[in-house]
């Protein structure tokens, strides 16, 4: 195998790797969206209790932003890669 076909063979594999970070972070946020909404409508957590908002508050913050982070992240790797196959 040539060099070129090599370069190709692991931005393709670098591709998947990012287009699954973002597709798992979606995944992820979403679900713990509907999650929390399920929790708020069935009243498994009071809206009116500081303690238990302050920590779905804080929980949501880490683990939103986390997925944010993660998604954008690969995003702006995806949106390199094809770039970086042309150059090719």
């Amino acid at each position: 195998m040539d060099d070129k076909t090599k370069r190709k063979n692991v931005l393709d594999l670098q591709f998947q790797k990012y287009l699954i970070i973002a597709s798992t972070s979606v995944i992820i946020a979403f679900t713990y969206t509907i999650g929390v909404g399920i929790a708020l409508f069935t009243e498994q957590i009071k809206l009116n209790n500081f303690v238990s908002m302050g920590a779905l508050s804080v929980i949501s913050v880490g683990v939103l932003g986390t997925c944010a982070t993660l998604f954008f992240n690969a995003a702006h790797h995806l949106k390199n890669i094809p770039r970086i196959v042309r150059d090719l």
